[in-house]
């Protein structure tokens, strides 16, 4: 539904080459391009006329003052990482970003639903960044020249997100993608403690014995989780293991993560016991996984 507060993008006032009097947005009021980025191709042209918006005259500068008590700065990129995080978002260049190749990159389609997933190939500074193609269903995703994305990745607990547009969709030798180059990234922190509602079946046992129990975990931090079991199982201050599956960047892992039992919380009306569980000597791969997952969670529930 368009936002009442939009006007579709005049074709006189936008061009190929030249920069943009205004920024742009979405019709349900998603910044895609901010005042002054260049259009690059005829393609990308077209995309915005037919699905781009300007706000009305004056409302730019009313709403970004409002937002931070001064002049209308936000770019596509730091509305893109304020999506994706609800932590502090800060600015970072590019190639400041310690990017590895083959990092996820996840894509977002601008003006529609659709979410795919990519890997990072590199960057030719201020003029690419190279993607390899999304893959959905052991199929290639057909992308067009021109379309436009936002596209978030992480690195440890930093969430990274910038806006960018299809600047070739290659087909050989190898399917990859060169995006956009963004001048800045908007980068926040994933706060430790900040919590997702999950639903993941898992294992528990306890130290020094060989049972385990059954156990779903229904909601998890970078920290800890809380999961519900029939009967209470343990004491406070008890060391143990939980063992679970994940889907992280598009495969499923197993975790095997050591716990200490934090709360045991009868639930009313016979639901079984809370159990509230700290994640303690997480090895760096098991951080690097459960990162993955929480960044991926965040950005499917937005």
């Amino acid at each position: 539904m368009q936002h009442n507060s939009l006007t579709p993008v005049p074709a006189h006032l936008i061009s190929v080459g030249k920069a943009l009097p205004h920024s742009i947005y979405s019709a349900g009021g998603e910044l895609l391009l901010s005042q002054g980025f260049v259009i690059e191709s005829a393609e990308q042209l077209e995309t915005l006329l037919s699905g781009g918006y300007f706000r009305r005259t004056g409302e730019d500068n009313v709403r970004a003052q409002a937002d931070t008590g001064g002049p209308a700065t936000k770019s596509a990129e730091q509305g893109a990482a304020a999506e994706a995080s609800e932590s502090q978002t800060e600015r970072v260049m590019m190639d400041d970003v310690r990017w590895q190749v083959g990092e996820t990159f996840f894509l977002h389609q601008q003006g529609s639903s659709a979410r795919y997933t990519a890997r990072f190939i590199g960057f030719i500074k201020n003029r690419t960044v190279l993607v390899t193609m999304p893959i959905v269903d052991d199929k290639y995703v057909l992308i067009r020249d021109g379309q436009m994305f936002v596209v978030r990745a992480f690195s440890g607990k930093k969430a990274y997100a910038f806006s960018a547009f299809v600047v070739k969709s290659v087909h050989s030798p190898h399917p990859y993608l060169h995006l956009s180059y963004p001048k800045e990234l908007g980068c926040a922190t994933i706060r430790h403690r900040a919590r997702i509602t999950v639903n993941v079946i898992a294992a528990v046992s306890l130290d020094g014995q060989q049972d385990s129990t059954a156990a779903m975990i229904n909601d998890m931090s970078l920290g800890g989780a809380s999961a519900s079991i029939k009967h209470p199982f343990g004491e406070v201050g008890q060391r143990g293991r939980i063992k679970f599956k994940i889907n992280a960047v598009g495969e499923t892992v197993f975790m095997d993560i050591c716990t200490i039992l934090r709360s045991i919380i009868p639930v009313e009306n016979g639901g079984g016991c809370k159990h509230g569980y700290e994640f303690v000597d997480l090895s760096t791969h098991d951080r690097l996984v459960l990162s993955a997952y929480f960044h991926q969670a965040e950005v499917e529930r937005n």
